[in-house]
């Protein structure tokens, strides 16, 4: 993804994730339809892709040969303890489904056969009651897509459920690579120059978000800004993202994040933007 210069197109990349449908979308697919149905341990589909094969907690079925980006698996596998260390939560151990194409035009034609009606995204998380699965195709952007995608899959393995605007703000962090997440993300200039004529993006418009088509390339970049301050402002603002993760982990309903944020940071607003005024 060219990020600057595609925000109109932003969406057209975002993972999806079906949480109540994937099951009647996955009937046609042998490989999707007995992942969704939590088939998989009893009945294995027969091989059907030229290349697979299993890294740790990803089980991988490829129409190319992948098995050349060794870095990209060994990053993908190192992101469980980066959610775990920067969370303070526990990823579960839940199988992963890489499911990828050599090209766009065999991605999008798999998507179109086996799933009709989905929306047309660069990259996929789908799930339902099986393991979770990532689709995506090779392009410069692979890694982060995968990166995103992965990040939705491991969180929704981990947590009973996940506000929207946070699922996509911490998917939108973990998805560059872990020495550029501080102050390398291709968010922040534009968030630093809305900080710089005083603008604050609503939090509580963002914790009413419950539709991903309503979520634009300036719902995720400001999702993306309160995710970065709440793990990097100060150790009080990362505690209130903390305690709140936790809370879902242990089923204990804590609340819309923003009362969270109000409530445990005070002047939030004018700190938002001192954050981002700064240089980092």
């Amino acid at each position: 993804m060219v990020r600057k210069a595609c925000c109109v197109n932003r969406m057209n990349r975002r993972g999806f994730l079906l949480r109540s449908s994937a099951l009647a979308l996955a009937a046609s697919c042998p490989l999707a339809s007995s992942l969704a149905t939590g088939a998989e341990s009893s009945v294995r589909p027969a091989p059907k892709w030229p290349y697979e094969w299993q890294v740790g907690d990803f089980s991988i079925h490829s129409d190319f040969d992948f098995r050349e980006r060794v870095d990209l698996i060994d990053d993908l596998q190192r992101l469980r303890g980066d959610l775990e260390s920067s969370l303070g939560i526990t990823i579960a151990r839940e199988r992963i489904h890489l499911i990828l194409f050599a090209t766009s035009s065999r991605y999008r034609s798999y998507l179109r056969k086996h799933f009709p009606g989905i929306p047309d995204r660069r990259a996929l998380f789908i799930k339902r009651r099986g393991p979770g699965m990532v689709f995506a195709y090779d392009s410069h952007e692979m890694a982060v897509d995968l990166r995103h995608e992965t990040t939705h899959a491991m969180l929704n393995a981990s947590l009973p459920y996940v506000p929207l605007w946070l699922d996509e703000g911490l998917a939108e962090y973990f998805e560059v690579s872990s020495a550029d997440r501080p102050g390398k993300s291709p968010h922040l200039k534009i968030v630093r120059l809305r900080a710089l004529i005083g603008q604050v993006p609503d939090l509580v418009a963002l914790d009413d978000l419950s539709d991903l088509s309503a979520m634009g390339a300036g719902e995720y970049r400001d999702a993306w800004s309160w995710v970065h301050f709440l793990l990097h402002e100060s150790e009080e603002s990362r505690q209130v993202l903390l305690r709140f993760l936790a809370e879902l982990q242990a089923q204990s309903p804590p609340g819309p994040l923003s009362r969270r944020i109000a409530a445990g940071v005070p002047d939030y607003q004018q700190r938002y933007l001192k954050h981002f005024r700064a240089a980092f």
